[in-house]
């Protein structure tokens, strides 16, 4: 048939030089530690904490469910002489999760971006232990976590049971298909390691498959179809790292695929990047327009078969069919059975998350401070730390309810109090709704599990609870993971001092406040784009194009955990510019 222009054939150049690849290898190199002093964006390597003189007292058994950020920051800044710390996850090494989507096509190896979880325990050898096990039950009245061996080789009985003290939920959270029929099957996602290798196998793949002598154009194109479900901060920069390949190694690797390559994003939201500024979403979307990247916004993915997908338009319910020979799948979060386990246990209402204070205390374990969540699997609202959340007050607030004080709010006495707390807490109105006095009492009923036309106690926490639910939370980012570790670290260590000294309740000194330093995303052709809305650098500060991409390339090798880290990927990324990205299938 007659040759058909890809979406990418303006923005292919027949090959960059030496020169230019060896500039820009080298500016990555030298802005890497520039770059990591001008922006701190995390800190790394943590820092280690300082051992205090240790004496007779016994050390607190902390237990750490996890090894993601907020694991691994408070293992960098527990004090060991304190607590005895064990560590429970069933990936013995720390991940660089903002660094994956590059593993995909070779722009970093996945050697580079883990590090051992042995090498991040604190104290000297023997004074911290880990277990390579799953956390499959947490029994919160005897203090002990049921794990068990799921790797391949297991012992004659791959179960056993830890006691602690103290525990910390940090076990994440796995990606959100939100029940669509074929995810699991067909598509692939972008959360583990595993999955990056399996996609760069997958991609490999299909353009040796398609470079093969007989295979149509119309089959070779729907093979090198790449469809990336979600518009977010990961499906963006899988985008645009796959894009950096087609144009600077295809044209060199495969030659005669070069025109017939395409990309599609679908995006349920209005924007890509629709969490970022509204200049950063224009800039984006205006970025792959030019690369010939198709951005389908306002979608809903409603079916994946194995070699295509059904979206549905959700303003004119229109449908089409996108064929693929990749999928990824880059939605969201969704929860674990543990967390769901724990949550149960608490008493809390079905919800990704676990709910904590602004403590991170687990809300409904007792006794209060024996557990703690962070991470992707823990809900901390935005404004806990002004005490903006009515929860931590319902104590308070059902005594001021309970006029006649006969130990329930009946009807009358909830209309009140709603109305009292409307003034000062919105999420109240979120509730009601703007109701009249006669809906507001039948809101009660909502939450009047005994039928007695009043609420108890419990009834009244989980009215409360509810309209807590609609306050916005913290991002489920490593940053927000990253700070949250340090500060459990730093509150449990003051705790274990004032143990030590004969204090034998302490209370946590100060909430957890979370510092937001900026948002980054690539967008390929070595442009990112940074927005610092929200965070305390002065002005509303938004920047795109090379000069933040420099900046981005200091920013994450400051993020590296480890001095062997931050050498293994400054090394790829100089081996990229210098000699182009590995295409080899391992």
């Amino acid at each position: 048939g007659a040759h058909r222009a890809g979406p990418f054939s303006s923005a292919v150049a027949p090959s960059m030089s030496f020169r230019v690849f060896a500039r820009r290898a080298i500016a990555a190199t030298a802005c890497a530690g520039v770059g990591a002093a001008a922006y701190p964006f995390v800190s790394a390597p943590f820092p280690r904490a300082l051992n205090e003189e240790s004496n007779a007292s016994p050390r607190e058994r902390l237990v750490v469910l996890g090894s993601g950020w907020g694991a691994v920051a408070l293992l960098k800044n527990i004090d060991p002489t304190l607590y005895d710390v064990s560590v429970v996850s069933p990936r013995n090494f720390f991940l660089n999760t903002p660094l994956l989507p590059g593993v995909t096509v070779g722009t970093v190896e996945a050697r580079s971006l883990i590090e051992p979880v042995r090498a991040l325990l604190p104290g000297k050898p023997g004074d911290a232990s880990f277990f390579e096990a799953a956390a499959v039950a947490v029994d919160p009245v005897a203090r002990t976590v049921r794990c068990k061996d799921e790797s391949e080789i297991t012992a004659a009985n791959p179960e056993f049971t830890l006691p602690y003290d103290r525990l910390v939920v940090a076990v994440g959270a796995p990606p959100n298909t939100f029940g669509t029929p074929g995810v699991r099957q067909h598509a692939k996602f972008l959360k583990e390691v595993d999955d990056a290798i399996d996609i760069r196998r997958k991609l490999a793949d299909l353009f040796e498959t398609a470079s093969l002598p007989g295979v149509p154009e119309e089959e070779q194109r729907k093979m090198l179809s790449v469809l990336v479900v979600g518009g977010g901060p990961t499906g963006v920069e899988f985008a645009a790292e796959l894009h950096d390949f087609l144009r600077e190694d295809v044209p060199r690797l495969y030659p005669a695929l070069r025109d017939k390559i395409s990309i599609t994003v679908v995006q349920s939201a209005d924007h890509i990047l629709n969490t970022y500024d509204e200049r950063i979403s224009k800039y984006a979307e205006e970025k792959f327009a030019r690369d010939g990247i198709r951005i389908l916004t306002n979608r809903r993915v409603t079916d994946v078969a194995q070699s295509h997908a059904s979206v549905t338009c959700k303003k004119t319910k229109k449908k089409e069919k996108i064929p693929f020979g990749v999928c990824v799948w880059s939605t969201g979060l969704g929860t674990t059975p543990l967390v769901t386990s724990i949550a149960s246990a608490a008493g809390q209402p079905k919800r990704r998350a676990l709910s904590v204070d602004k403590y991170l205390q687990i809300r409904g374990l007792a006794p209060r401070g024996s557990a703690y969540a962070l991470g992707d699997c823990a809900d901390v609202k935005s404004k806990a730390a002004a005490g903006g959340e009515l929860l931590d007050q319902a104590d308070e607030l059902f005594k001021r309810a309970d006029v006649d004080k006969n130990g329930t709010v009946d009807r009358d006495e909830f209309v009140n109090i709603l109305k009292t707390l409307e003034k000062s807490y919105p999420q109240i109105a979120t509730l009601t709704k703007g109701a009249a006095d006669g809906a507001l009492r039948d809101i009660l009923s909502k939450f009047d599990d005994d039928g007695d036309g009043s609420l108890d106690r419990r009834e009244f926490r989980r009215a409360m609870a509810e309209a807590d639910s609609r306050l916005a939370s913290h991002p489920a980012t490593a940053q927000v993971a990253n700070q949250q570790g340090e500060y459990l670290a730093k509150e449990l260590n003051a705790q274990g001092r004032a143990r030590r000294n004969g204090n034998r309740k302490p209370a946590p000194t100060k909430p957890f406040e979370y510092v937001h330093l900026g948002s980054f995303a690539t967008l390929g052709g070595e442009q990112a784009a940074l927005d610092t809305s929200g965070s305390p650098l002065p002005g509303d500060f938004v920047s795109q194009g090379i000069g933040t991409m420099v900046l981005w390339y200091g920013v994450y090798f400051s993020n590296c955990v480890s001095w062997r880290n931050k050498a293994m990927v400054v090394l790829d990324w100089t081996k990229k510019g210098v000699w182009g990205r590995d295409s080899s299938r391992v």
